[in-house]
């Protein structure tokens, strides 16, 4: 998916090699906002290469459906927490499409009270606005949500938006950088979390949580 977004940015205009896969695509569109500002780009022009770089990232993402595979035990694992009165949500930099058709195969559709997909928040993670934004819908402040996330992006976002986070290891991200940003909590997968919240609050029946983000590629 960068790939094809850095191909359409350098076509038009973005000097080869200033963006690379290994970057997010957070950093990518920042760099690429820099470029255009030092060009003075036309908001007009802006706004087409941004749809079709948009429309790109969704017919990638459309594409990787049938390689998804579920985490295993997790399905049972939101639904546990269901039982026990939270209310798991999911919020993406992934298309909603996407995020509902990942859901839908791996049979945890029916576990979220809520989905934000990209473009459904003010401002997309790792912005404060994302977290926040999903807080006013769920009539939730702060402080009643638990952001559970695989990548720095996501405790980045729970930071700004001053939200408990709980790092799981079943993305890229590896303990030991877990570790370096200081994160406290570490679990092995959402499968996890559960008897970890079972444990912080072994009265309380009706917690809110943000579930695990769903991106690929963040």
């Amino acid at each position: 998916m960068k790939q094809r977004m850095i191909a359409i940015l350098e076509a038009e205009g973005v000097p080869h090699g200033l963006l690379t896969p290994r970057e997010t695509t957070v950093v990518i569109l920042e760099k690429t906002e820099g470029v255009w500002d030092e060009q003075g780009r036309p908001r007009a022009e802006r706004e087409r290469v941004l749809a079709s770089l948009d429309e790109v990232m969704n017919e990638t993402e459309l594409e990787a459906i049938p390689a998804i595979e579920g985490v295993e035990g997790a399905a049972e694992a939101v639904r546990r927490l269901k039982e026990r009165g939270y209310r798991p949500a999911v919020l993406t930099r992934g298309h909603h499409a996407y995020a509902v058709e990942a859901l839908r195969k791996t049979g945890m559709l029916d576990c979220f009270d809520l989905i934000l997909g990209r473009g459904e928040t003010p401002r997309p993670k790792p912005y404060a606005e994302a977290l926040e934004h999903t807080a006013e819908l769920m009539e939730l402040s702060p402080d009643e949500i638990i952001f559970v996330g695989d990548h720095p992006i996501d405790s980045t976002c729970a930071e700004n938006a001053r939200v408990h986070f709980i790092a799981v290891l079943s993305g890229s991200t590896e303990r030991d950088a877990w570790a370096e940003q200081g994160q406290g909590t570490i679990l092995r997968s959402v499968v996890d979390l559960p008897d970890h919240l079972a444990e912080l609050h072994p009265r309380r029946t009706s917690v809110q949580m943000m579930e695990p983000d769903l991106d690929y590629d963040q």
